[in-house]
């Protein structure tokens, strides 16, 4: 069964996500430029919201480079050495690697305590881990130590133990259960994402503007003319669409059967994603605008992104604003699928507009506030189960 969350929202002027150039980041839709907002941006403006972090906050995971610093960390609470677990976690540099082969030098960085350099505890690729994945192999390690092995061999130890691969557990890990997980290390076992999420794209045409800033020196004489400093930054103002789908059979397998912990986490994204705005310069533009438009669509299998009702870019006309153009463009083209494509597998769909939406035919039950939305959405899947 899957869940599609449709979102309308209109940005004030902001940057939400920038590109190489230090731009927002657009693309070409329907001929024309549009505003864009990555799908990794948004993912992780789920996976870090404030709702996210509090409803799940112990079945989440990390995604860094320091996998070998957590499992050091864990061989020092377990009684080992300082330098023997540094020198032991020192080997796990080699288990994610980009390619086959010979591993990178370490990096190194400098200590906080001294000017020296010491060797930066860190993998070449990032890697989303979990907690239980970090006990794990700092077991395997500690048994390994105990038993008369070298540090320098314990990697060579593990994988002959392992016959040549580390099948750590699945992390029971929500954020990895949502958005998967992909290695190209043995050591770590790949996990098909369980929602996929589109990048946000205007429903009109967007140009860039540019705003020329200047800084005060606060202490600068006088008699000194000029700013402190001074540049440019890239800003535009957009109504985005948004498309997100959930497979609950893939997430209830992702997370081993756990029934209670997917509600938990179908509610907690369904949430997430409706209400969290990426945070790209924020201090600067105070971007923080909720969506006009929420259509939540439960399918027994399937999804239609509806992206192509802004194949035309839409247009404000007379007392018609681009968000209520973009709105009723959305409940146009997903009723033409409808009458082309049937409602075959159509479990429940629910609407929240801004205003009464009498105007909208085709986009369900009007929930008239979030909360009802949600509660329906949930309500649904379980019935459905």
């Amino acid at each position: 069964m899957n869940i599609e969350i449709h979102v309308i929202q209109n940005f004030a002027p902001s940057c939400l996500n920038r590109d190489d150039t230090n731009t927002p980041k657009d693309c070409v839709f329907g001929g024309v430029r549009r505003a864009r907002i990555s799908s990794q941006c948004i993912k992780r403006a789920i996976r870090t919201s404030r709702v996210f972090q509090a409803e799940l906050r112990d079945f989440l995971a990390n995604r860094s480079l320091r996998f070998p610093e957590q499992v050091r960390r864990s061989l020092v609470k377990m009684g080992v050495s300082e330098e023997t677990a540094r020198a032991a976690a020192a080997e796990l540099q080699k288990i994610a690697m980009k390619e086959k082969g010979e591993g990178e030098e370490p990096a190194k960085v400098k200590s906080k305590k001294d000017s020296s350099e010491v060797i930066a505890l860190r993998t070449p690729q990032m890697i989303f881990f979990g907690a239980e994945e970090v006990e794990e192999c700092a077991r395997l390690i500690k048994e390994l130590l105990d038993s008369g092995a070298e540090p320098r061999d314990l990697l060579k130890s593990i994988l002959d133990k392992r016959r040549k691969h580390i099948p750590f557990p699945v992390p029971k890990s929500a954020d990895i259960a949502l958005f998967g997980r992909m290695v190209t290390s043995d050591a770590f076992i790949g996990v098909d994402a369980a929602c996929q999420v589109a990048h946000a794209i205007s429903t009109h045409r967007v140009d860039i503007d540019f705003d020329f800033y200047t800084a005060v020196d606060d202490l600068q004489p006088r008699e000194e003319a000029g700013a402190g400093m001074m540049g440019m930054t890239g800003y535009n103002s957009a109504c985005f669409y948004r498309f997100a789908v959930l497979d609950l059979d893939q997430l209830e397998e992702n997370l081993c059967g756990d029934k209670e912990l997917a509600r938990r986490t179908a509610e907690a994204f369904l949430r997430s994603a409706i209400n969290s705005v990426p945070s790209g310069r924020q201090t600067t533009f105070a971007a923080y605008n909720p969506p006009s438009l929420i259509f939540a669509v439960v399918r027994e299998d399937g999804s239609w992104n509806l992206a192509n009702a802004f194949e035309k870019p839409v247009r404000a006309t007379g007392e018609m604003g681009i968000v209520d153009a973009s709105i009723l463009s959305l409940d146009d083209h997903y009723g033409k699928l409808k009458g082309v494509y049937g409602t075959r597998g159509l479990v429940r769909e629910y609407h929240v507009v801004l205003g009464d939406g009498s105007e909208l035919k085709n986009l369900g039950t009007n929930a008239r506030d979030l909360e009802t939305l949600i509660h329906g959405v949930m309500g649904a899947i379980q019935s459905a189960a």
